[in-house]
């Protein structure tokens, strides 16, 4: 069914076009208005089509119509993947788990060693694989979008959006810092500081590389760290767990920015001394956003994992705001 919001015009709202509410209230960019505007059902006043310049009256209900999911068989032999298979028997082992689901989001809680989205070589043995088989999508061509991948070897928190619209929001709240997300991250030895951060732009250590490194030529990339607490591993080398946000959100930069400052996180196949035998130290642990089209804000908490089970406590709220170091 087709995704509508439904507006009763109060007299706050009277008085706007329906570009300005769209905007002010809704947090819409241009290009989704446009869109919008080419859409039959985009947007209405009491069931009649209007233009975005409609100054909004007292009364009238205004509703707007987002991306349809677009449910529909692939009849034309198109590429793997086109449509949305169904998860492969093996992921049987690994029921989703899903965090918090509305209208417009479904976050769920990704294991380590699964891939997120389907891509070549795994078409059917994906996270998204589940998450459209959930929302009733497999066989089809549903929009549903990644919101924030997570590498394979890393477990947590991933956020699918319903809609283009609801992608494009939590977007933005990810440029403009109101998404925030946090790492708990188990890395080698001890640290010095207690906070800090580390600010080296990344980029691929080779065209078609897997590995990525710190370079000045690199996107920019920061990522704030604290320490929660300190542990061994089973040699007795010494471990310390961390929180940690990054800003910019770039592949592996947490795991390339801790191994740039001597500290691999514990289990890292590409920068530190990991083997397949070992979980790699790194779990996307809390997640905090405005809902889209709306102003309320959720937390989501994932429960640790074994390598962390051993911190007992919870951070203070405050991780969520400005509590980290800015070198």
């Amino acid at each position: 069914m087709k995704r509508r919001l439904i507006f009763a015009v109060t007299r706050e709202m009277a008085g706007k076009s329906v570009r300005q509410f769209l905007q002010e209230e809704l947090s819409f960019s241009a290009h989704q208005i446009s869109r919008l505007k080419f859409q039959e059902e985009g947007i209405r006043i009491g069931g009649e089509k209007v233009y975005v310049s409609h100054v909004l009256k007292e009364g009238e209900v205004l509703t707007v119509g987002l991306t349809e999911q677009v449910l529909r068989r692939d009849t034309e032999g198109g590429r793997p993947g086109k449509i949305w298979e169904a998860p492969a028997p093996e992921l049987s082992k690994y029921p989703l788990q899903v965090l918090y689901e509305d209208s417009d989001l479904l976050i769920v809680n990704k294991p380590a060693g699964m891939v997120c989205h389907p891509s070549p070589g795994h078409y059917s043995d994906t996270l998204a694989n589940q998450a459209a088989a959930h929302l009733g999508g497999t066989g089809t061509a549903m929009d549903m979008r990644v919101t924030g991948r997570l590498d394979r070897d890393t477990s947590g928190i991933v956020t699918f959006a319903g809609n283009s619209e609801a992608a494009a929001m939590i977007q933005r709240q990810r440029e403009d810092g109101r998404l925030i997300k946090i790492y708990l991250a188990l890395a080698e030895g001890r640290f010095e500081l207690s906070e800090g951060a580390v600010d080296c732009p990344l980029r691929r250590e080779a065209p078609g590389s897997p590995r990525m490194i710190c370079a000045p030529d690199g996107k920019t990339a920061r990522t704030f760290y604290r320490v929660l607490a300190e542990t061994e591993g089973p040699d007795g080398d010494p471990r310390t767990l961390l929180a940690c946000r990054i800003e910019h959100g770039r592949t592996h930069q947490i795991r390339v920015h801790m191994a740039h400052i001597g500290h691999p996180l514990v289990g890292d196949p590409l920068y530190g001394n990991g083997t397949l035998r070992e979980t790699m130290g790194l779990h996307a642990w809390k997640l905090s956003l405005q809902k889209p089209f709306g102003t309320e804000r959720i937390e989501i908490t994932s429960e640790k994992p074994g390598w962390a089970a051993f911190y007992k406590n919870e951070p203070d709220i405050r991780i969520f705001g400005k509590p980290f170091v800015k070198n």
